[in-house]
């Protein structure tokens, strides 16, 4: 019953720094929370090349995860009494494989979509019926 409430205090806070933080966009907590992560296009860069450093960078976060779960799994050979610890097996097994296919998926299409305007030139276009 302890962990519920702790559950439900945090995303009472979530929730409420996430509203603060909207209705002040140009506080340190909206700039920082609404600040853009990633590559930024450069001047003159081709959107191709843009998404090819977007699919870097999301494969980057993917090895780290990929890192971080090999040494949770060491760290969880070496000390067995890990496996009791409720923070360590939900950061483990499910925090951190979460986030590298996250991570493995932003790359992917990034780089599918690279691969398509590098292949067919273009990116698609809706067409228009009127």
């Amino acid at each position: 019953m302890r962990q519920l409430l702790f559950i439900v205090v945090f995303w009472i806070v979530v929730v409420v720094t996430t509203r603060l933080a909207t209705y002040f966009p140009d506080s340190l907590l909206g700039r920082v929370l609404f600040m853009q992560f990633g590559p930024t296009p450069a001047r003159g860069e081709s959107k191709g090349d843009y998404l090819l450093r977007c699919a870097r960078f999301a494969g980057s976060w993917f090895l780290q995860a990929l890192a971080l779960f090999c040494l949770g799994w060491i760290a969880l050979r070496m000390e067995a009494a890990l496996a009791d610890s409720l923070y360590f097996m939900v950061l483990w097994a499910v925090v951190v494989p979460l986030l590298g296919s996250a991570a493995l998926l932003v790359s992917l299409c990034a780089l599918s979509r690279c691969l398509w305007i590098r292949v067919f030139g273009a990116t698609l276009k809706p067409r228009i019926q009127g």
